[in-house]
């Protein structure tokens, strides 16, 4: 807002003003991701520190030997970091309305659903992986466990609902078809990724680029709040 004053110099007690309104435009919806993950960044570095000195002291630590490449024993608490640098990054983007869609505009419940769905099903895969860390959970207990949390997800609405298959196109599925493909998939990812941690930060340099793929093709198709939280990992990552 802009206030132009004039005096009329044969009245000196005469003034008047004209008040110019500006309607601030919001920020484009790319700034954003960028905010995710400089927020996400700037917490992991400084909570790793500390989350490495209480593993050492608790004796949280991954010895060598195997398959491991490592010599030393290493912290296996670095998920910790991650998750907080994550978590602490899409509140505070959040809170600024960062989540919008393409146009800027608000999201609307169901798709402000489907991201609640994936930050506490994330929160949920988060608590089962710390669990396993902290006290060696058998396979069986933790498949069931987040094959449970993927079936929560999926009801919330995020599911693999439309399949493209070469010759047929755009293939929607049936909800019997949906839930045991999405939760295989998300059951799958998240143990593949943890299948791969046998050398010293291999998950999360793996699980940094695939995030940093995924914010990029998010943001080419217009889809700012996936890029978001695709932003955030990577940055914790």
């Amino acid at each position: 807002m802009t206030i132009v004053c004039a005096a009329n110099p044969g009245l000196s007690s005469y003034k008047a003003c004209v008040v110019f309104s500006f309607p601030l435009s919001p920020m484009p919806f790319q700034i954003y991701p960028l905010l995710a993950f400089t927020l996400s960044a700037v917490v992991v570095l400084i909570a790793t520190p500390i989350i490495k000195k209480i593993g050492l002291h608790s004796g949280r630590v991954d010895m060598p030997g195997g398959r491991k490449v490592h010599k030393v024993p290493m912290v296996r608490l670095g998920g910790v970091s991650i998750f907080l640098g994550t978590v602490v990054a899409l509140l505070i983007v959040w809170n600024t309305g960062g989540f919008v869609d393409a146009q800027g505009q608000q999201l609307v419940s169901e798709p402000e659903a489907e991201i609640w769905g994936v930050t506490l099903g994330g929160l949920a895969f988060f608590l089962i992986g710390l669990l396993d860390d902290l006290f060696g959970l058998s396979a069986i207990s933790r498949l069931l466990m987040q094959a449970g949390v993927a079936s929560i997800t999926w009801y919330i609405g995020v599911d693999i609902a439309f399949l493209s298959i070469p010759g047929l196109g755009i293939v929607q599925l049936a909800a019997w078809v949906s839930l045991p493909l999405t939760v295989v998939w998300l059951v799958g990812m998240a143990n593949a990724i943890n299948w791969i941690d046998g050398l010293d930060g291999l998950a999360a340099g793996v699980s940094g680029i695939a995030a940093i793929v995924m914010m990029l093709v998010a943001l080419f198709m217009e889809q700012p709040a996936a890029a978001i939280i695709a932003a955030a990992l990577a940055g914790g990552a």
